[in-house]
């Protein structure tokens, strides 16, 4: 039967079915597509398994686990390895290999290193003549990197990859044919393991294919959700932080192959998306290659679909501007980076049911992708040499704009704590970037600090030892773009949130506000956020210096004898983190003590030494005021380990655990100070006490901050307790001297823990524990029914300042940039997921377009081209302009540090550079200590980089970041913003620390 007779078949059955059911039952119907024929492009070769012959089940009646399919990819591999190699990428935190599939024609395969050192060299124009670069591109492949689940509950896609193998490693179909003859596909099978995993043992158990939304199989428990990895990361935000191994697994790779075209492939809006790419765009990218090359491919897949009569959408909800995508990294490395998103499959289960009643299913999103994917690998072969130019001119004219442009140079110097410094190189590195180390001084007449996004250029000597990025490189784009200070957005888009937020101030308190388009955060400058002192340079004069290098990782060969096209990587990643960074000296030890160590609190090495010596018994303390021991002064918050208080084991334990961590602990023979009044063994010397903490996990909890804490802690050497909140409510807390309420919903919060339950928390923080709130959570804790603060949220109904607060008229931003994160959805709940999901990606709804935006040209250049925004006639009476913080989408500001209270121990400078990512402002605590602070001083700038609303600064000012409140013998500290977020910003990690250990 043609699919045009099943089509006429089925809605036949569909009419009879309607007259026969009650009204309810007979709109539900399945939508064309759910029986799509994934055999219908051959003749097949008969030695190649299909998939289902392996699996037992047909194409999306029961979700596949990671060992089934690591069994189709290896028989498959096995039955065609004249088209199929397998690479061994690396192991995930939980010991899954990561696997990378070339697929080719046969005599691709056979010439599969010469392919990738060719692509190689197109990648680094230096290298070889315009002549020589023709010659490269008319004689290889096209390279497509392919890469399926990310967010491991979006499941679709892992499915579909299976079929996508098969289709090219079995098919002898003529277009499937010279697919194989042009390109070389790099099947990325799965880019989260171990979420995936999760998820699918939990729905294969649970799920039964109920399509109501309401149904519990449609609701993953927060322990289970599976879009994280192990470590509750998005790995689809890690390529800026890089701090996941899948991360560094997937770039390692990528940059090994040098692919032309790059598709992530997720689920599960609505209905399908594919590019082109919504505003902004990240502004390195070149715009007329970036906007031809997403709408030739976002074209051949729109006809594709129309074929079907399939939906989609483009140009809406899913932008290309924060790097750290699995499409905007690959474009900032040359590629086609393309975030493809189907509608079927995930956290809708087998079947779900739309707001018009009908059925999307597992099956028919497993067929858009695997449509998609071939529309894709059909258009870059046909397109073969075109791409393969491109890329080279990319690579060639990121070179020419390093030598010419305005920023010509990066310099990072190593400061007071090397180890974040050699992080931030680490960074760069995995990025491709090339970084020198300079072994003389040198000058530079026009430097800018990072103070702010328009500082001024003045001369400036550097030492030898500075880190230094020349952009005349080919990895310019992608180097700039985590490095500068500010990336500016698409003016066109600006002004559209402007005018947003213009008519949303003008809306009473219960009405409906209009969304705003923001994606992701909006600044997240690498020097900035690692809390570096670097600069930018207009000019480039040489320098003597020598190439940095991270020296290779090692690990177990898993595979001693690789089976049939099977080859692992000679360096996968080690699945564990290490403190510190290869790139440094490692710390140590300066002679054995005779009295005391010296541990100098400067670096965040030092608080994953001080914790683990805590961990392992041996007794410290903390210097209160300036110690004078060993020769010298040491600041407040220095902290010593007395040989008397200690057992033997001190002298060789403390030496290892220094060389660990990169410290430098020194050794004192005497108690004697030379000056001052503070010695080692003075009364303002005082003990600490090993810290205990509980964790909450629960629905409150945002998965992602907890994750980011986890990470933090387990790469610190911290030791904690997740407890759900009832078991909070139900512990013997006088065993513990820390609870931690992680970044969450605040409202979720008060419901789980109650009243009785905050009774508890109060009584455990008055005997003495510390209760440290995070975000949400701290909004929670200043909640008139809750009161762990005197501070009130800016506007709140509790805000005694509100009415001294002018309306503030409109007015430009002085630096408009995007950003909301899907913290905020998780911080609801996992039970609000779905109803969030439904309207498209998890962070955001698609934006309501008037009639003259449904028209604007592909590169959407002319939306809202000067106009005035169109505002409401009226303004509503219980609207309060100026007075309410809008949400900041992820923008950089400046905060003053009190540095006379423990909780900043280890920072000397006046100021630090923090994100903002929400409109949760605190007033200062009328009773305790705001210990970091947002100046009122109008004449001290505070924002950096970054979007902000026109009110923003001024209802920032005056406002604390952190706060530690009193409670009789403990104490409440509330962070006003995550910390640790996304592992990103390691200049707070200390002040995290200091929370609870001092």
């Amino acid at each position: 039967m043609t699919k045009n007779a099943r089509t006429r078949a089925t809605l036949a059955l569909l009419l009879l079915l309607t007259a026969l059911c009650p009204p309810a039952t007979a709109q539900d119907r399945v939508e064309p597509g759910g029986r799509f024929d994934f055999y219908a492009r051959g003749p097949y070769r008969e030695q190649v398994p299909r998939p289902q012959s392996l699996l037992r089940y047909d194409v999306g009646e029961f979700h596949t686990n990671y060992a089934l399919m690591e069994r189709v990819i290896d028989a498959i591999a096995q039955a065609a390895p004249d088209r199929v190699r397998v690479f061994d990428m690396g192991l995930t935190n939980e010991y899954r290999m990561q696997h990378l599939v070339a697929v080719s024609a046969p005599e691709n395969i056979a010439r599969l290193g010469e392919i990738k050192a060719n692509l190689k060299r197109l990648s680094d124009p230096r290298t070889l003549s315009q002549e020589e670069a023709q010659r490269l591109i008319s004689n290889t492949p096209v390279a497509l990197w392919l890469q399926y689940t990310i967010h491991g509950n979006e499941s679709a896609s892992f499915e579909a990859m299976m079929q996508v193998l098969y289709q090219l490693a079995a098919s002898d179909e003529p277009a499937t044919l010279d697919i194989l003859k042009n390109s070389v596909a790099l099947i990325n099978v799965c880019a989260n393991p171990d979420g995936h995993e999760r998820f699918v043992t939990w729905y294969n158990s649970f799920g039964v294919g109920d399509p109501e939304p309401s149904a519990a199989e449609h609701e993953e428990p927060w322990s289970v959700y599976g879009r994280v990895n192990r470590y509750r990361f998005d790995l689809n935000r890690d390529n800026v932080a890089t701090s996941q191994v899948e991360t560094r697994n997937m770039q390692r790779a990528f940059l090994e192959w040098n692919p032309q075209v790059a598709v992530d492939h997720h689920g599960q809006p609505s209905q399908f998306f594919f590019p082109p790419a919504a505003l902004p765009v990240n502004p390195n990218l070149p715009p007329e290659q970036t906007e031809r090359w997403l709408s030739a491919f976002g074209r051949a897949n729109a006809a594709q679909f129309d074929q079907r009569n399939w939906d989609f959408y483009v140009r809406d909800v899913f932008d290309l501007f924060y790097p750290g995508y699995w499409d905007s990294w690959p474009a900032l490395q040359g590629a086609t980076g393309m975030t493809y998103e189907t509608d079927g499959g995930g956290w809708k289960g087998l079947r779900w049911k739309r707001d018009d009643e009908t059925i999307v299913t597992l099956r028919s999103g497993i067929a858009k992708h695997f449509v998609a994917s071939l529309t894709t690998l059909a258009t870059a072969a046909s397109n073969r040499e075109a791409r393969l130019r491109d890329f080279y001119e990319f690579k060639r004219t990121a070179i020419e704009e390093g030598r010419t442009g305005r920023v010509r140079r990066f310099v990072i110097l190593p400061g007071r704590d090397p180890g974040r410094a050699a992080e931030l190189v680490e960074n760069l590195l995995r990025a491709g970037v090339e970084v020198r180390r300079t072994t003389a001084p040198f000058r530079s007449a026009r430097a800018h600090d990072y103070s702010s996004k328009d500082s001024p250029a003045a001369t400036r000597d550097f030492p030898a030892g500075a880190y230094v990025v020349d952009l005349a490189q080919p990895s310019k784009r992608v180097a700039k773009s985590l490095l500068e200070v500010h990336t500016p957005q698409d003016e066109a888009f600006q002004r559209e949130q402007l005018a947003r937020f213009a008519r949303n101030e003008r809306r009473g308190r219960s009405a409906a506000k209009e969304e705003y388009g923001f994606y992701d955060i909006t600044s997240w400058s690498l020097p900035l956020a690692f809390g570096v002192e670097a600069y930018w340079t207009e000019d480039d004069s040489d320098v003597q210096g020598s190439p940095v290098t991270l020296p290779p990782q090692t690990m177990p060969v898993l595979r001693t004898e690789p089976e049939p096209g099977v080859v692992s990587y000679a360096h996968p990643e080690l699945p564990y983190y290490v403190l510190g960074s290869p790139l440094i000296r490692p710390g140590g030890v300066t002679g054995r003590a005779q009295v005391a160590y010296v541990i100098p609190y400067e670096r965040n090495g030092a608080a994953s030494l001080v914790f683990r010596l805590l961990r392992e018994g041996f007794k410290l303390a903390v210097s209160t005021k300036t110690l004078n021991a060993g020769g010298r002064d040491w600041p407040r918050g220095t902290v010593v380990a007395r040989v008397s208080r200690n057992p033997e084991s001190l002298h060789e334990r403390i030496a290892q655990l220094a060389r660990e961590t990169g410290v430098d602990v020194t050794a004192v023979g005497t108690g004697f100070p030379d000056t001052g009044e503070t010695g080692v063994g003075s009364e303002t010397v005082v003990s600490l006490r090993r810290p205990k903490i509980v964790v909450a996990a629960d629905d409150a909890v945002s998965t992602t901050g907890y994750g980011a804490m986890w990470w933090t802690f387990d790469r610190m050497g911290v030791d904690f307790t997740p407890m759900t909140i009832e078991g909070i409510k139900n512990a013997k807390l006088d065993n513990y001297n820390v609870v931690i309420l992680p970044d969450g919903s605040a409202g979720t919060y008060f419901a789980r823990f109650g009243k009785d339950g905050v009774d508890t928390l109060r009584g455990w923080v008055e005997r003495g524990g510390t209760l440290v709130l995070v975000k949400g959570a701290a909004v929670f804790g200043a909640l008139k029914d809750v009161n762990f603060t005197s501070a009130r949220l800016v506007g709140s109904d509790e805000d005694e300042q509100k009415s001294d607060a002018p309306a503030a008229e409109p007015k430009p931003a002085p630096s408009p940039s995007p950003a909301d994160t899907e913290e905020e959805e998780e911080a609801a709940g996992s039970n609000a997921r779905p109803a969030a999901r439904a309207r498209g990606r998890q962070t955001r709804q698609p934006a309501a377009s008037t009639p003259e935006q449904a028209k604007v040209s592909s590169a959407q250049t002319e939306k809202m081209e000067g106009a005035p925004p169109d505002l409401p006639p009226i303004a509503s009476p219980s609207a309060r302009p100026g007075r309410v913080p809008e949400a900041v989408p992820g923008a950089i500001f400046r905060a003053a540090i009190d540095r006379r209270t423990p909780l900043t121990y280890g920072y000397e400078q006046e100021t630090l550079p923090v994100l903002v990512a929400s409109g949760y402002f605190f007033r200062p605590s009328k009773e305790g200590t705001n210990a970091v602070v947002f100046s009122a001083d109008t004449a001290r700038p505070l924002h950096v980089a970054g979007f902000i609303w026109p009110t923003t600064e001024q209802l920032l000012r005056g406002t604390a970041y952190v706060i530690d409140e009193p409670a009789g013998r403990g104490h409440v500290v509330l962070f006003a913003e995550d910390p640790n977020f996304r592992a990103i910003w390691r200049s707070t990690t200390r002040l995290f620390f200091n929370s609870f250990l001092f």
